[in-house]
This record gives C-alpha cells, sequence and structure tokens, in this order.
C-alpha cells in the first residue's frame, strides 16, 4: 500500500487451530511480542511474465478559439509523428474532433474524433480516437483557452 515505517511493535496472540476428527476446531495460541524493528519488504507477482506494452498516444494541439459546446467541433494539428497500428499521423495533419459529452460540475469534457485530413496529400479519412490525459480513461479537464489546447488521443 506504500507505507513505510522506520520501525513497528508488534504484540499480539495468533490463534491456530486443528481440525479434529469429529469438526471442532482445537485452538492453540502462540504469543509473540516484539519491540524489534520490522523491515517492510515488497512483494512481487513471480507469476508476470512480461509488463503490459505502453499504449502510444496521438499528440495534438487546438487550432480553434471560442467555447466548448456539447456537438461543437474543433480542429487539432498533430504535433508529433507517430504510427498507431497501421496508420501513420505526421506532423502537421489534421485531426476533426466533435464534443460528445460536458460534465460541467466536474469540469470534463468527452471528445471524439471524427476524421483525419493528411498534410501533404490533403485526403480526408475517418478517424475514431478519444481524447484522453491518461491512457485508458477518456475525458479531459475542460481548457481555459481553445487556441493552442494540447491534447492526447487513443484508438478506441
Amino acid at each position: 500500500m506504500g507505507l513505510s515505517l522506520a520501525s513497528l511493535t508488534v504484540v499480539g496472540v495468533l490463534i491456530l487451530g486443528n481440525l479434529s476428527a469429529s469438526g471442532q476446531q482445537m485452538p492453540s495460541a502462540l504469543a509473540m511480542s516484539s519491540t524489534e524493528p520490522v523491515r517492510a519488504t515488497r512483494l512481487t507477482d513471480s507469476t508476470a511474465s512480461t509488463a503490459k506494452p505502453t499504449t502510444q498516444l496521438l499528440k495534438t494541439r487546438c487550432l480553434d478559439t471560442g467555447l466548448l459546446r456539447l456537438g461543437s467541433y474543433c480542429t487539432f494539428q498533430v504535433t508529433e509523428s507517430v504510427t498507431l497500428g497501421n496508420r501513420t499521423f505526421a506532423v502537421g495533419d489534421r485531426i476533426h474532433a466533435h464534443v460528445e459529452y460536458v460534465k460541467g460540475v466536474a469540469g470534463r469534457v468527452f471528445m471524439r474524433t471524427d476524421q483525419v485530413v493528411c498534410a501533404k496529400t490533403q485526403q480526408a479519412t475517418a478517424l475514431s480516437m478519444v481524447a484522453v490525459e491518461q491512457p485508458n480513461q477518456p475525458g479531459v479537464d475542460i481548457p481555459h483557452m481553445l487556441d493552442g489546447w494540447k491534447l492526447s488521443w487513443e484508438q478506441h
């Protein structure tokens, strides 16, 4: 749990039990008392053979100004080249996205992409991604200003 203790005093009674042939528990007590420092150790899962691969994100910045409203569209520009799956995004490609849900009380907005426009060819293709601040957690904080707003996107 992340607790860090310099020393720990343990005083207690541990009840050990055995079941008799009749099914009754036969208790025996083991008293223990110690004022020696106890070192905390971290347990690891030895069955985990490989770590999960990290999710790659598409990083963009907003080109629009104004307010975010339910259903409104925003244009974002790719700021870092990346390949996600079989699709490559280049710096300058434009992402068109819409506001899917606004949670005003929590100050969160949920956005989904509709298409990407290649900067080189101006060809538009369908794209389905969601805005995230952390991988696998859709939704982002509502920005103070749209212009220059940096967002990350992941396939969903």
